[in-house]
């Protein structure tokens, strides 16, 4: 993979806001460095500055953070995340030969609490081998403010909430899912549950349907999805009962019944379960001159 920034050249940013900013994820600075010093260190406790948050990713060689009590090593395709200040201190030991990496340094409530947040999921010292998505985001951000002398702090904020939301969609065990990527059992399935979700499927009739064992295929549609098999039904069930609801006159009952729920009793309790609201709230909420569409996430 050629990530944004590689075609540019190694350089630092630094901001600073001549006015308030009210958002609460803010950049201070990031960079595209590469140290063979072991003059290279930065003491949490001893750093002069505002609360705030670093993530520097390994580009080649490696580096160390000592994180409380204990140290790492932080190599190629590896990570790091503190807070400011903080007990650590990360820095380059010759021996290594080099270290090169990007780096974030982002401060605000919102960034402490992220930050903190994802430290406690995933410790200090995190792999993105197989999850490239939150580095392309730090890529694509170094090579927008390389190429864009005009600063767009709102712009520049919601990369870095990109970012957060992707660390959280790795730590939920969710990879960004693609139909066009998704294997073909698992796409036949799916398209089974989107035309067919008013019959009464069960989980044995889509394992057959993707040619697998009923272990196999929760295993793979979980790991592709973020959802079991028949909660993904449930959701396109009621994505299909919100469509109707909003864009036709049919009863709770009539509804229930043609989006394959065995009874308005239980439509209505999964409903408001996964919508908030009931479904007679849901129909007066939706405005007569629109057409609402209604997409359910875990």
């Amino acid at each position: 993979m050629r990530f944004p920034h590689e075609p540019l050249e190694r350089q630092s940013f630094y901001t600073r806001y001549l006015t308030p900013m009210s958002d609460s994820l803010r950049l201070i600075a990031i960079g595209w460095e590469y140290v063979d010093s072991s003059s290279y260190r930065w003491d949490g406790l001893k750093r002069q500055a505002e609360d705030g948050a670093v993530f520097q990713f390994t580009l080649s060689g490696q580096g160390v953070i000592r994180y409380r009590n204990r140290e790492y090593v932080v190599p190629k395709d590896c990570g790091f995340l503190c807070t400011v200040p903080g007990d650590h201190v990360y820095y380059f030991d010759e021996n290594d030969g080099n270290w090169e990496f990007l780096f974030i340094a982002v401060q605000g409530e919102d960034a402490i609490r992220h930050w903190n947040s994802l430290i406690q999921l995933f410790g200090p010292v995190i792999s993105f081998q197989d999850h490239p998505e939150p580095m392309l985001c730090i890529s694509r951000l170094y090579a927008h403010i390389y190429n864009n002398r005009d600063f767009d702090k709102f712009a520049i904020s919601s990369e870095l909430y990109r970012f957060v939301m992707e660390m959280q969609r790795i730590a939920e065990g969710r990879k960004v899912v693609q139909m066009e990527h998704t294997p073909e059992p698992i796409r036949r399935s799916i398209q089974l549950m989107q035309s067919q979700y008013a019959l009464p499927l069960t989980l044995e009739e889509l394992a057959a349907s993707a040619g697998m064992s009923r272990y196999h295929f929760c295993r793979t549609f979980h790991m592709k999805t973020g959802l079991q098999p028949m909660q993904y039904l449930r959701k396109v069930r009621i994505e299909k009962a919100s469509a109707l609801l909003s864009q036709t006159r049919k009863t709770i009952e009539t509804i229930a019944r043609d989006t394959g729920f065995e009874g308005s009793s239980y439509f209505i309790r999964v409903f408001k379960l996964l919508v908030g609201m009931t479904p007679n709230e849901y129909r007066q909420s939706c405005s007569a001159a629109s057409t609402h569409s209604l997409r359910i996430e875990k």
